[in-house]
Order: structure tokens, then sequence, then C-alpha cells
């Protein structure tokens, strides 16, 4: 001990740091103390892994949380629920729809929750993903996806310029993704079993956002006697798919019908490569009507077909939320056996009208410009076509 004129100089030396700075620790750290501890005590855990008898007993009490934290996590943080009984009853609900095997969406979590509130009259609860993600910590819920299924130009010729492709849909829609209680290695979700009941939805749209009416081709024969929803073309087919004879009748009820279809002016026609949009008869029509043919080759519409690259995928997701709102709160009829009929022909072809409607005119405009068929850089931009095809 070394002395100073007459002072004596004591050091002090903490025997462990970790009581005297604050620190954090792993998931994995305190469960290997825990089990240290259970085994030879907490005195031998302190001296051995550093935090006091204190905070080793109050792990020792959570250890059932702790297993469940993620080995890295070191603290379990995040908001109270302001609402409680509104995520109790919408947790019922999202078991009780997992449970018949149901797919649950963010958006029907978040539909679900308003018209709870609004039944528990709480009138200032919004719903916004920024809840629906916290909600989602607060009940160890997550996303699981599904495992089975139970070039410029003036202004005054953005109209002239079009795209169509079509788009193969089921009569059961199920999203890939649902939320699910974590640590579940099968995830399933009900349908009504015809997940390959095809049909055919011709879209097409113009450069400056007009969305041409949909054209719907089924599997059937002859035309059934149901009354289908105006806004909507439909035409029965053996194959459900299109043919020489199919596309000819879209060309005369759907592009030669648009706003300037008769010919008067010069326009566009921009198809992908399949073999029913390039057969003579296709080429020769279209030239009497004065429309250029511009066909994509196949494996660049991703990147040159405007519905392709922007508009499918939005309207897609659409008629997805629609058919996951009928699934929970449509009128359903089952067959002898138990299984539930498909939805019908006519609220389909609703469906689509709608999902049609509510896509943005912006969303038609930004996929022609990303595809360089049309790229105005303004509203009153004029300049020269450019197209790669």
């Amino acid at each position: 001990m070394p002395v100073w004129g007459g002072m004596v100089a004591v050091h002090y030396y903490p025997v462990n740091m970790a009581k005297t700075t604050r620190q954090s620790y792993t998931a994995k750290f305190k469960l290997e103390m825990i089990t240290y501890a259970k085994e030879l005590g907490n005195r031998a855990a302190e001296r051995k892994f550093g935090p006091t008898e204190c905070v080793i007993r109050k792990w020792r009490k959570a250890k059932s949380t702790i297993k469940e934290m993620r080995k890295v996590k070191r603290a379990n943080r995040g908001s109270k629920a302001h609402h409680p009984n509104l995520e109790k009853a919408l947790i019922k609900w999202i078991e009780d729809s997992r449970h018949d095997c149901l797919g649950v969406s963010t958006t029907t979590v978040c539909l679900q929750a308003l018209r709870l509130a609004k039944e528990q009259n709480i009138p200032e609860f919004k719903a916004s993903m920024n809840w629906c993600w916290r909600f989602f910590g607060r009940n160890k819920l997550s996303i699981r996806r599904r495992t089975t299924i139970s070039q410029q130009l003036p202004s005054d010729h953005e109209d002239q310029i079009g795209n169509a492709d079509q788009t193969p849909l089921t009569f059961d829609l199920p999203s890939e993704n649902t939320v699910n209680i974590k640590g579940a290695r099968t995830i399933t979700m009900r349908s009504t079993g015809n997940e390959k009941n095809r049909f055919t939805v011709m879209l097409g749209c113009m450069a400056d956002g007009a969305k041409l009416p949909p054209y719907v081709v089924f599997k059937r024969k002859t035309m059934p006697k149901d009354k289908f929803p105006s806004g909507v073309i439909v035409r029965m087919q053996e194959q459900g798919w299109f043919n020489e004879s199919i596309m000819d009748d879209w060309l005369k009820t759907v592009w030669m019908k648009r706003d300037g279809g008769l010919g008067k002016q010069r326009s566009m026609l921009v198809l992908d490569a399949f073999r029913c949009h390039t057969t003579d008869d296709v080429k020769s029509r279209l030239k009497r009507h004065n429309t250029d043919l511009v066909i994509i080759p196949s494996v660049m519409t991703s990147i040159l077909q405007p519905m392709d690259a922007v508009v499918n995928k939005p309207f897609k997701a659409a008629l997805k939320k629609k058919w996951a709102e009928w699934m929970i709160n449509g009128e359903h009829t089952f067959t002898k056996g138990g299984n539930m009929r498909k939805v019908d022909m006519p609220t389909i072809c609703q469906w689509i009208v709608d999902a049609w409607k509510e896509l943005p005119i912006k969303t038609v405009v930004k996929g022609f410009k990303k595809c360089c068929i049309s790229n105005m850089l303004d509203d009153l931009a004029g300049g020269a076509l450019s197209c790669r095809a």
C-alpha cells in the first residue's frame, strides 16, 4: 500500500464490473445463466455471470417469457394496448378464422378492427398499418406463407396508344400469406376447392389512363341464364382461354368500340407474342382500322408491357381482397357433401368491374411511362414516340 506525505493511498478494485455499469444481456445469455442458477444457486450464478441475485431471481420467474424471445433479443419493449378489449376480440376473430383455414391479411385485420371499434364505440380508432404491426408484436403474430391450400408523344396522341393482356384467374383467390401464431410448421388456408377452376380476363388500357371494358372468358360451352353486371363483356369458351375467334370478337367489341376506334385517327396496340395476337386475320383487321400492331417478345413482357409491369399486380390484389371478404362475410351455400360452393360468375364479374374501376388512372399512366411507350415529362409536354419491341 503506497504512502505519500503521511497519507495512505487506498486502491479500490470492484469485484464485479457488471455491478458498477448498466449492461443488457441477450435472451440466450439469460437462459444459460438461469440453468446455471437452478443447478448451483443464485449466488454462484452471480459470481460467474455478473448480474445481481435480485436480477437473477426476476429472470428465473420470467423464464417462460424469455424462452419465447429471439436468442439475440435483449428486452421486451413496446407500448401497451390502448384498447385491450378490442384487441382481445380481434385475436379471437383471427383464431377462429385460422381455425377454419381462412386466410387473414393485414388488410382484413384492419377492416375487422374498424368494425370492432364501431361496435365498441371507439370513434378515434384509426386501425393504421403502424398500429397493425404493433398489435402483431404484442400478440406474437407474424405473416406466414401458406404451405397448403384447403417515349414522348404529343398530348393529343396519348389516347390512341393502347395495351391489352390476358390474365388467367381462378374462382379461389387465397393470399399466399396469412397472420398466424409463430412457430407453426403447417399453414393451411380454407378455400372452396376451385384453385384450378380457371377463367380468363382480358384487360386493356390507353396511355392517357383510360381503361377499356374488361372482357371475361369462362370455361363453358353455352352462355348461362344468369344476369351479368354492366361494364363487363362476358363470353364462353370450352377451354376458358383466348383463341382466334375470341380475339377477333375482342377487337370488334372492345378495341373498335373505344373512343377513336373507328379508324379516323392512327393508333397503336401493344400486345405480347401470344399466337392468337399475331394471326393474319388480326393483322388485317387492325390495318383496316388504321391501327399499328406492336408485338413484345415473350421474354420481355415484364419490362416492356405496361399491364405486366404495373397494372396486373394491384388489380389481382384488389380481387383477392374482395374474395377474402366474401369468404369471411359472404352468404355461402353448400353441397350435399358439405363442401362450400364457389362464388358465382355474376358476383366475380362484379368484383372484376369494381377492382378495375378502383385502379387509379395514374397507375395506368405510370405503366406506359415505365415501359417507355409513353414518356411525357409532364401533362403538357410533347415529343416523339419511343417504343421498344
